[in-house]
């Protein structure tokens, strides 16, 4: 029997994996990919904060090192610097650098698996999957947006979410400077354009519209050629009531832990997963697995940590948003005269 079996082999679910693990805990990784890091799922943008939730990280993952944002609309431009650096990660190599080591402290994994259901016993979950049965005290949904874990316990919320694509172009870019476009063609969202040096850049668009049409148009007017996606995800945001259940916790983009205004998760599913791994730990100590034990150490944690920056951010989003071009044009024709406020944020945490 396994301690601990955790669905979803990603940054979440690694990192949970990586700190139980090497507790001296049975750790199995249940992926239904085969290989780690692909699908890419994101443009790995982030901030300083990602050295102190992972002081190991190999630099070799760091592709650049950015420091402005410049923001469009239409014919409006301004543009801001930020007081700490954003790095820009390579994503794949992220979650194998990620899985890597909880396989090395001790996790077993078996990738090219999907998680189908569960059955309830007296001390354990029997968890099916494609392939296999499999016998696990606690259960931890790292299985993305749509989590089929927290459909099966009834922690699913419908929430909006938004299509991202990218792909990797060549052109001319300001090495040191992301583009944010709004309107146009993501109405609801934004386009970006992140440098990996002044030959390369990550472009991708999020859109609840029609998104590959979108941002075939965006591409072409950004550097007037069409390239296929490398990269898609999910971008489902929103404050959930509960991320636990009886021997389960949700951890990651299955907790919503994401940022409402950038769609961000790497810095959030860190924070969490980290909480999300002593929780279990002081469980496995304890022999404790109800629910009531993983509100008190768990969701009340992390939403302790992450509850008011995820709300502050849907109350920006509904204000940026709220009346579509005529607010986003309003918000661009006064943001340029709170530059210095707007660079002291932290931007984590709005």
């Amino acid at each position: 029997m396994y301690d601990v079996a955790i669905i979803g082999a990603s940054v979440a679910g690694n990192r949970v994996a990586e700190i139980v693990a090497k507790r001296g805990y049975k750790v199995l990784l249940i992926e239904e990919h085969k290989k780690i890091g692909f699908p890419s799922k994101c443009t790995g943008l982030v901030s300083y904060r990602i050295k102190e939730l992972l002081p190991e990280l190999d630099e070799r993952i760091i592709q650049n090192e950015v420091n402005r944002a410049e923001f469009i609309f239409k014919d409006k431009r301004f543009e801001l610097k930020s007081k700490n650096p954003m790095y820009v990660l390579d994503r794949p190599k992220l979650d194998k650098f990620l899985f890597d080591r909880a396989i090395a402290f001790g996790a077993e994994a078996r990738l090219g698996e999907k998680f189908i259901r569960v059955e309830k016993f007296t001390n354990c979950y029997k968890i099916f999957t494609s392939s296999g049965e499999y016998d696990a005290k606690i259960l931890v949904g790292a299985d993305g947006a749509f989590s089929q874990v927290a459909k099966i316990f009834n922690l699913y919320e419908e929430k909006e979410f938004f299509v991202g694509v990218q792909t990797t172009v060549n052109g001319n870019f300001e090495k040191d400077k992301v583009e944010l476009w709004f309107g146009d063609f993501a109405k609801d969202f934004f386009g970006w354009v992140v440098p990996i040096n002044e030959k390369h850049a990550k472009v991708g668009l999020a859109t609840k519209g029609d998104v590959y049409s979108n941002f075939k148009k965006f591409l072409r007017k950004r550097v007037r050629k069409f390239v296929q996606p490398d990269t898609a995800g999910i971008i489902k945001f929103g404050l959930i009531k509960s991320s636990v259940a009886e021997r389960v916790l949700l951890v990651g983009d299955a907790a919503m832990q994401v940022k409402p205004f950038s769609g961000g998760g790497i810095i959030y599913s860190l924070i969490a997963s980290q909480l999300a791994a002593l929780a279990i730990l002081k469980a496995l100590v304890k022999n404790d697995f109800s629910r009531e034990f993983f509100e008190e150490n768990y969701e009340k944690e992390w939403k302790k940590k992450l509850v008011w920056p995820i709300r502050k951010g849907l109350f920006i989003r509904k204000l940026f948003y709220g009346l579509g071009e005529i607010s986003i044009s309003f918000w661009f024709s006064i943001l340029p005269y709170f530059k210095l406020l707007l660079e002291m944020l932290d931007i984590d945490f709005y």
